[in-house]
């Protein structure tokens, strides 16, 4: 699971002025050409300062100034003052930014002040670091539903009622445009020995499906989540023990090429479908062998299928007999993953299909193979006491298994 660390961001105020005294001496001293440097957050790019409204109310006398829009100065952005008389002042701004962190736009609002400061013929610049939001993490998988509900009667449930769940973990609003589910290309109970071996550099992937979106479309408060469903209708119609998923926020879609097996087209838009190895409809390995990322896809679908192909030879080895074999699948960079989740079986489990980078570890639902209890049950990630999601980078130590999915409680 592939951390995104957003840093303790800080606003500063950098306040530094030129004076010119008034020709008495009983009159106030006027401090003139003064002026407010904003600076923008760190470990942050693309920062758009949105709205602003600032004003320096002088302690003794309790006049207040209004500061003007700031003015992009660089890196940051600078506020002219036309003058002040000398003395101490409380100065305080407020307003809203956006930004890119790792490829992800974000956006927040800000209130920052510092009471008195000294303004006075001989004061030096002032730096006043104000802690204005911490922004710890971003996306995260929350929660997989991948093994699918039984019916009254005890049988498997076939319409299609697997979803996932990614959620904000942050403390400022993200956007989820062009994030990514991926499933991998190989899974967790067949080890091979891949050539070229990229699992350092990339995830191997045969499903693609991406949040579509023009940049800032698909809002996502703090704490938040979004919910990606297989088929999103009311499954709960045909089999009682299932979901109401026509309220998903997503929907993976496909348009069969069999017409005997088709894609029911559900309320919630659609994912954009960049890529699956099927020619019929999509859906998650229901007994836990293949594992599933999120990315932040940073190219356009036509230059990723043309430029992003990966063929891994092996050497499949069966009765004493080896075989050379190829696969052909897609990469995605791990510089684009935001979280990844491995999943297996213990009986079955045999590596990890990810840069330990990225998971160190796995969950599950269900011990052996064909486990028949693994039904009705997801994997949910567990979260600490101040309510936020627990990412350490390893599943096991993450994710609750054979946990009873969220949509039943």
């Amino acid at each position: 699971m592939k951390k995104i660390n957003f840093l303790s961001m800080m606003m500063l105020l950098a306040v530094s002025f030129g004076f010119v005294s008034c020709n008495s001496d009983d009159d106030p001293v006027i401090v003139t050409n003064g002026s407010v440097t904003l600076e923008m957050p760190i470990n942050v790019t693309d920062v758009v300062l949105n709205s602003f409204e600032g004003t320096a109310t002088n302690v003794q006398t309790g006049r207040v100034t209004t500061l003007p829009m700031p003015v992009k100065s660089g890196e940051n952005y600078l506020i002219a003052i036309p003058e002040l008389e000398e003395g101490a002042y409380n100065i305080a701004a407020k307003g809203n930014i956006s930004f890119l962190k790792d490829g992800v736009a974000g956006t927040t609002d800000f209130e920052v002040k510092s009471d008195g400061v000294r303004v006075a013929e001989n004061s030096k610049a002032l730096k006043l670091a104000v802690n204005s939001f911490q922004a710890d993490g971003g996306f995260v998988i929350s929660e997989i539903f991948f093994t699918g509900t039984t019916t009254p009667e005890d049988k498997q449930y076939s319409g299609g009622d697997a979803y996932i769940i990614i959620a904000n973990n942050s403390d400022v609003t993200l956007y989820a445009d062009s994030i990514a589910v991926l499933e991998s290309q190989f899974t967790t109970t067949d080890k091979q020995d891949y050539t070229p071996d990229l699992m350092n550099e990339a995830f191997s992937t045969d499903a693609v499906y991406m949040i579509p979106g023009n940049g800032k479309s698909v809002a996502v408060k703090p704490g938040e989540s979004l919910v990606l469903a297989v088929n999103a209708i009311n499954h709960k119609e045909a089999n009682p023990n299932s979901f109401d998923l026509s309220g998903a926020d997503f929907e993976f879609y496909d348009e069969s090429s069999n017409p005997r097996v088709t894609d029911p087209d559900g309320a919630a838009p659609n994912l954009d479908k960049w890529y699956c190895y099927t020619a019929t409809v999509f859906g998650f390995h229901n007994r836990g062998f293949k594992s599933y990322a999120i990315a932040k896809m940073q190219t356009n679908k036509e230059d990723w299928l043309e430029n992003y192909a990966y063929t891994a030879e092996y050497v499949f080895t069966f009765g004493g007999n080896s075989y050379p074999m190829s696969a052909k699948t897609f990469k995605v960079p791990n510089t684009w993953i935001l979280d990844a989740v491995n999943l297996s079986v213990e009986s079955e489990f045999q590596w990890i299909v990810t840069s330990p980078a990225l998971d160190a570890g796995w969950t599950y639902c269900g011990k052996v193979d064909r486990d028949m209890t693994r039904y009705n049950k997801a994997v949910l990630r567990k979260k600490d006491a101040d309510g936020k999601y627990i990412d350490t980078n390893n599943s096991t130590n993450d994710f609750e298994p054979e946990a009873q999915p969220s949509l039943l409680k």
